[in-house]
């Protein structure tokens, strides 16, 4: 490996020591190093603070007048976590210097003990090594970018799969999920379960009189209004399929399911979307039907589901814009 140029920093107070450094590099034609001197640490970190004039690598004695022993590599370490540190030192402890490069230094070269070309060899490595992790750290940071990334479109893609994109609520394969899974752990408690099954009355003659945007617009209100009134954490609101909804209330019994509904009609009378092809009303107005059982073990939860449509049907019968429920357990329908 070629260096074309290297600015190389020697944090010593030993005059004759630097001398010697530098008669060593100089013997190498082809390693071009500019060697900067400072005899104490403190004045060593100024000069690392001089961005203009960068220093690629600091060459530090462990016997300073302001430091002593690893005292200073870990005060120079950590001011310039980036640069290339090789300890230069007259202490040949083996412990000491595997201490030194466990806690940052590249090299340790023990004085009296090497000569320029193993310095050479020292400096070019070193530059080199930290060359190698500065990249291997800029790619982990890349590689954690990326998966926060994918994690926040899988999270996306995981919304896109379980929200209807036009209201914003739940879709109806999310509502499919929750209703089994409330099924299910009502059925172990025994606690009673409700559904409110929505339909948008003449919803066709609004879409056809105010236009599709006006029509998605109405279905996006109706939706909050739905929410806003069916506010409990367990509550779920759910888009059934075109202009019906489906509420599941669990832990409700038919009479505040009933009440849920009333509160829903009642929101949507306050905001007042006008409707002029309706029979029913001069506004927009939902016929509800109302459906609730204690789920049990053996029993198809379609059955509630059913029972909640036919008190729909019942609701457009009596003339829309009112709430009908079931009348009987739906899992023991009156002959």
């Amino acid at each position: 490996m070629q260096l074309p140029y290297v600015q190389l920093l020697i944090i010593e107070d030993d005059a004759l020591d630097v001398e010697i450094v530098r008669e060593w590099l100089a013997e190498i034609p082809s390693f071009l190093v500019t060697l900067e001197h400072c005899e104490t640490l403190a004045a060593g970190l100024e000069r690392l603070k001089d961005s203009h004039a960068p220093i690629h690598l600091a060459l530090l004695d462990l016997n300073l007048p302001d430091a002593q022993g690893l005292s200073g590599l870990l005060k120079l370490h950590q001011a310039f976590p980036k640069l290339p540190i090789i300890i230069f030192s007259g202490n040949t402890d083996e412990r000491l210097a595997l201490e030194a490069v466990q806690k940052g230094a590249q090299d340790y070269l023990i004085k009296g003990q090497f000569d320029g070309k193993l310095l050479q060899h020292s400096v070019r490595y070193a530059i080199e090594r930290q060359k190698l992790y500065l990249e291997l750290e800029d790619k982990t940071r890349q590689l954690q970018l990326l998966s926060q990334q994918l994690e926040t479109n899988n999270q996306k893609l995981e919304q896109l799969a379980t929200i209807d994109s036009l209201t914003q609520i739940n879709n109806r394969r999310q509502l499919d999920q929750l209703y089994q899974a409330e099924w299910k752990r009502l059925c172990r408690e025994q606690r009673p379960l409700s559904l409110l099954m929505c339909d948008v009355d003449y919803f066709k003659a609004y879409n056809d009189a105010y236009g599709h945007p006006a029509g998605d617009l109405c279905l996006q209100q109706v939706a909050q209004v739905l929410l806003k009134s069916a506010k409990r954490p367990a509550d779920c609101v759910a888009r059934y399929g075109g202009e019906e909804f489906m509420v599941i209330l669990p832990n409700t019994d038919v009479a505040g399911a009933v009440h849920v509904a009333g509160l829903i009609q009642s929101g949507l009378h306050q905001i007042h979307l006008h409707h002029a092809h309706s029979s029913a009303s001069d506004r927009v107005t939902l016929s509800i039907g109302v459906a609730s059982q204690v789920p049990m073990s053996g029993v198809d939860p379609a059955v509630l589901i059913a029972a909640a449509d036919q008190a729909l049907y019942a609701a457009k019968n009596q003339g829309r814009d009112c709430i009908q429920a079931y009348p009987d357990n739906p899992s023991h329908p009156s002959s």
